[in-house]
């Protein structure tokens, strides 16, 4: 199987498009990511008429730039195998071999970030590994999923029930993709929400790889981690710390800590009864 994915033709939209606009977009549109107002329309093959088209029929919309870019530039060059501890993380279009002991998750992430390549995210699996080697949590609570790895990963650990949850509702999509690639519907959700609409859904263990604005909100919240294991990711060096004080002050205790590059951070523990 080939990669499906060669160039991307990118077009920067001031506005949010109407999902039932999508389909009409043809065959070369791989999504759409909204952020602060404004959308990525993202293309296979070149598009300005369906664009066009597109803004013109649609007033609320203005076409603000448009570019192209090899596939690879935008996801990082992924076209290998990927080693995260006990995972070897493939693109469903390379048939390798994984090497004895190692643990396959197929990951497409079309033009969503999250191959496994950044720091928060190597960590947040490898905190993973070591929370099920101890403990095992029954239900995750995943916000921020992304591409949807930490909650394959968490299944394949052990987990029975993952909610998903990203606000981006092609991270979303994305996310039930790699769901569905890796057979694990019967244990995953993949759901389009705010993480601060999720913080009280019943659970034993909740991974947050997330930005500082929505993390702060989160742990403000007395009941967020209480009798829940945690791991906390996505801070820089000068989030952690009014973070750590948060989460102790809600009566939590953080066991470990990873740093890297001098720059990010993750942290792993368990709430008041946790």
């Amino acid at each position: 199987m080939e990669c499906p994915y060669r160039d991307l033709f990118i077009y920067y939209i001031q506005g949010c498009l109407d999902p039932r606009w999508e389909h009409r977009l043809g065959d070369d549109f791989l999504g759409n990511w909204e952020e602060d107002g404004t959308s990525f329309l993202f293309f296979s093959q070149p598009a300005r008429k369906a664009v066009f088209d597109l803004v013109s029929q649609n007033p609320g919309l203005v076409l603000l730039d448009d570019y192209s870019m090899p596939y690879t530039q935008w996801q990082q060059d992924y076209d290998q195998i990927l080693d995260i501890g006990r995972f070897s993380v493939c693109a469903p279009w390379m048939g390798h071999e994984v090497p004895p002991g190692k643990t396959r998750l197929w990951m497409d992430p079309g033009v969503v970030f999250g191959t496994g390549t950044h720091p928060t995210t190597r960590d947040c699996m490898l905190a993973l590994e070591l929370l099920y080697g101890e403990v095992k949590p029954r239900r995750v609570l995943d916000l921020g999923t992304g591409t949807g790895l930490l909650a394959l990963a968490a299944v394949a650990l052990g987990a029975q029930e993952v909610v998903a949850v990203d606000l981006n509702p092609l991270a979303a999509k994305t996310t039930a993709r790699n769901v569905e690639l890796n057979d694990m519907g019967n244990a995953i959700q993949a759901v389009r929400g705010s993480a601060l609409d999720y913080l009280l859904e019943p659970a034993d263990l909740v991974v947050a790889n997330i930005h500082y604005a929505v993390m702060k909100d989160m742990v403000s919240n007395p009941s967020f981690l209480r009798g829940k294991q945690f791991i906390l990711s996505g801070l820089l060096r000068s989030e952690i710390r009014d973070i750590k004080e948060k989460i102790i002050r809600l009566g939590a205790a953080v066991h470990k800590e990873w740093e890297q590059e001098n720059t990010w951070f993750t942290i792993m523990g368990a709430g008041q009864n946790g």
